[in-house]
């Protein structure tokens, strides 16, 4: 999990966006710039590849079958429309318990996250295992586990998440910081755990 999934590409001017509503080239430029970041969120969060290029897929399926409907007129606009979409793709995803065990499951096998992810998400810039992570986010609410991810793994802005998920800015931020710190609680109360087991 050390790849780095960036999108160096310069950012779509705002008139494609009213033009992608009829245009395929311009619908295109758009998916060109988006897909990446969209994948790049999907794997953060479902962990295995193949399963996060189906949920992208079906992001831009519904994308593209909606677009005529889109009254967003920015790039600013479409982002948050298309974030919104894999959020709730994603969510949907995961609220099967068989996805989440398989997920799981794949992420202890694939070892560690890099460390930069980890650090501004726990407090600690060491190493931590993915299947730690994966299941201290489990434990929380799935408004929890969204405002985390579209932070920390879509890399968006609180006033980006807050229009994403139909919150205020305030709201988003002090969401934010519990569910940090109530996560951070969770993973020390693993380690605890872990810890007390090895002693016994």
């Amino acid at each position: 999990m050390n790849q780095r999934f960036t999108n160096e590409q310069i950012e779509p001017r705002d008139d494609l966006v009213k033009s992608a509503r009829t245009d395929r080239e311009a619908f295109g430029a758009l998916f060109d710039y988006f897909y990446p970041l969209v994948f790049a969120y999907c794997v953060r969060r479902l962990v295995v590849r193949a399963v996060a290029e189906d949920v992208a897929s079906e992001v831009f399926f519904k994308v593209a079958r909606e677009i005529r409907n889109f009254r967003g007129q920015s790039i600013e606009e479409f982002r948050r429309w298309v974030f919104r979409i894999s959020t709730n793709e994603i969510n949907a995803h995961l609220r099967h318990s068989k996805s989440r065990r398989e997920l799981l499951e794949a992420a202890v096998l694939m070892g560690r996250i890099n460390a930069e992810i980890i650090a501004p998400i726990t407090g600690n810039a060491s190493m931590l295992d993915w299947s730690d992570l994966y299941g201290a986010l489990e434990q929380l609410s799935v408004r929890e586990q969204s405002i985390i991810s579209l932070r920390f793994f879509g890399n968006l802005q609180h006033h980006q998440i807050a229009t994403i998920l139909n919150l205020k800015e305030g709201a988003i931020r002090v969401a934010l910081c519990r569910s940090l710190d109530r996560l951070r609680q969770i993973l020390k109360d693993r380690r605890d755990g872990l810890n007390e087991n090895l002693y016994q």
